[in-house]
């Protein structure tokens, strides 16, 4: 079997892309000569390279050198190119020559090149997952949401029948305004409280209220309303936990209020599918997304709130918030669960969140 070499202690770009691509040329057995001839031709948009520069791409040493190119999208085209020739190789070997790691490697070292280039190393990347069997091809990773929710780079939650939110992505925390330290309040993980250092989202001086804008009172009553109309079923089955859920969204008096408000003839479907949204964020920007509620496959009633940017400009901007939320240490993982903040919550919330099967201390 072949050994990795992308585990050389290097903490240099160049010396560890030529280090991988040194253990291909030593694996694949060619000579760098007849290798390079055939990249030449694999893609004109490359640009010819020439023998000294594959040499130092592929070579270790003082000399190596990162892949390169007179402009980004040459650079882009002879990364994909050069990945390229070593996985048609392979198909005809029957050890490996790419290694997943080594992969995954080379592409976090090539982050600079076009868009569309990373998303062609991507595609070679799941096509080299699915030979070595690391992925398969029949959805599997939709069907355990809890397993593969954290590697879902998406503005997104999950909320169960009681729309309690199950689990959260630190993208969709980045882009409400949300920290780490807001998840140790019972009602931030209920969708109609929404709340911020202990402020539910009707609350006027809550920055979640702000965040909506002017829009702000309208989207609460229609969530409002909506609730009502979904839990239709355990309200009429007078469902302990549900009651025990009211009961604590009832204490607060401006709640109250507002769930006078409730209309039980209003669209029971409304918001079902997709709404736009408006972000006012703390930074003065206006996100406009698309809402989508999506049901999730093998589960008592869950749903899965995204967002999805509306015009380029959003998605532009999207875009930054996910790697603010990566690149700064504000938060600890990908994605959040419940479960992992239970301790915080009294007997009685714990019930009403699901977490346990009583509200006896």
């Amino acid at each position: 079997m072949a050994k990795s070499i992308s585990n050389i202690g290097t903490n240099d770009p160049a010396q560890l892309s030529a280090d991988i691509l040194s253990g291909w040329v030593k694996r694949a057995g060619v000579e760098r000569e007849t290798i390079l001839a055939e990249i030449n031709l694999l893609d004109p948009e490359a640009g010819l390279i020439s023998d000294k520069s594959f040499r130092q791409w592929s070579t270790t040493g003082n000399f190596a050198r990162s892949i390169s190119g007179y402009s980004p999208e040459i650079k882009g085209a002879r990364v994909v190119s050069i990945v390229q020739w070593f996985l048609k190789e392979e198909q005809h070997r029957l050890r490996p020559i790419i290694l997943s790691d080594e992969m995954r490697k080379i592409i976090g070292l090539y982050q600079d090149i076009p868009v569309k280039n990373r998303l062609q190393l991507k595609a070679l990347m799941h096509d080299l997952e699915i030979r070595n069997h690391e992925r398969s091809s029949d959805f599997s990773f939709a069907k355990n949401w809890r397993t593969h929710f954290s590697d879902w780079p998406a503005f997104c939650f999950v909320i169960d029948p009681y729309w309690c939110i199950r689990a959260t992505t630190r993208y969709e925390m980045a882009l409400a305004g949300y920290s780490e330290d807001d998840m140790r309040d019972w009602g931030w993980w209920h969708r109609l409280l929404g709340s911020k250092a202990g402020k539910p989202k009707y609350l006027a001086s809550s920055s979640r209220h702000s965040l909506r804008g002017p829009y702000a009172d309208t989207y609460y009553q229609m969530q409002l309303n909506q609730f009502w109309n979904e839990s239709a079923d355990l309200r009429e089955k007078k469902d302990p936990r549900y009651q025990t859920l009211i009961s604590l969204l009832e204490s607060d008096e401006r709640f109250r209020e507002m769930e006078k408000q409730i209309s039980s003839t209003s669209a029971s479907n409304q918001n079902i599918f997709g709404l736009p949204i408006p972000f006012f964020r703390k930074d003065r920007t206006l996100l406009w997304m698309m809402e989508l509620r999506t049901a999730i496959p093998q589960t008592p009633g869950y749903r899965l709130i995204s967002w999805m940017p509306l015009n380029e400009d959003s998605a532009e901007y999207a875009g930054e918030i996910r790697r603010m939320a990566d690149e700064s240490r504000l938060f600890s993982s990908h994605a959040y669960f419940l479960e992992d903040f239970a301790q915080h919550f009294s007997p009685v919330q714990k019930f009403a969140l699901g977490l346990s099967s009583t509200s006896a201390p």
